[in-house]
């Protein structure tokens, strides 16, 4: 996945999940009527979170930019193939169909509300372990002490659609290494999210609190980090 994909993959997920969770929600006949009855204008944040919506759903656009590129024109045109609807263009101040939208946010919120567990929902069953072998383990390396113990964080957090990354390499994907950078990008982001899930609740408040805490823990590196700078 590349940097920009991550960035905007994270920090502007809110807004589009809003979207496709509020979508979602309507009568299927509704939304066929209202598909047939108008285009939608395409502009620069229609477009990301479209290119977001395919990210989701295993189809890669290409970075989640807002430009309709060759890579994101390819992707818009595979999910219209798998899903029976006509070809159209995707093209910054033209028209895209409605029922081309309605149909791809329906897709994705399915792909996303999917991997929430459900309640009271029966845990997946635990594969036998094999009994355990004696066997005498080399003696491990004494890893490097590391400077930012002191700032937790839960792992399933840095989780990108199906990519798994640690705090180190999100941030030199997504900030070129930068904490700071980091920082002030999802404050940024961050404030304007809770203004939008304020009235929304369920499973967009989630999303704010997952972005929250990726931001309390980068806050917390960059605190050491100034500390060791002071230091020297």
């Amino acid at each position: 996945m590349r940097r920009r994909d991550l960035v905007a993959g994270l920090l502007g997920g809110i807004a589009v999940a809003l979207a496709m969770l509020m979508s979602i929600s309507a009568p299927f006949h509704a939304v066929s009527v209202a598909a047939e009855a108008r285009d939608v204008e395409v502009n620069a944040a229609l477009i990301r979170e479209i290119q977001f919506m395919l990210s989701r759903l295993g189809i890669d656009p290409g970075p989640i930019d807002g430009i309709a590129g060759q890579q994101t024109l390819r992707a818009v045109g595979k999910f219209q193939a798998q899903s029976g609807l006509p070809a159209g263009d995707l093209v910054s101040g033209g028209k895209i169909s409605a029922a081309f939208l309605e149909r791809l946010r329906s897709e994705a919120s399915r792909a996303i509300l999917g991997r929430e567990k459900r309640p009271g929902e029966a845990p997946e069953p635990q594969a036998a372990s094999p009994s355990p072998v004696a066997v005498t383990p080399p003696q491990p390396t004494a890893p490097a002490p590391d400077p930012f113990a002191a700032c937790t964080f839960n792992p399933g957090d840095f989780r990108i659609g199906a990519t798994e990354y640690t705090p180190d390499k999100f941030l030199q994907v997504g900030f070129d290494g930068s904490t700071a950078r980091a920082v002030a990008s999802l404050t940024t982001r961050l404030d304007e999210a809770r203004q939008i899930a304020g009235s929304i609740g369920g499973s967009a408040l989630g999303e704010v609190q997952r972005q929250a805490r990726i931001l309390a823990y980068f806050s917390c590196r960059l605190k050491i980090e100034q500390g060791s700078d002071a230091k020297k």
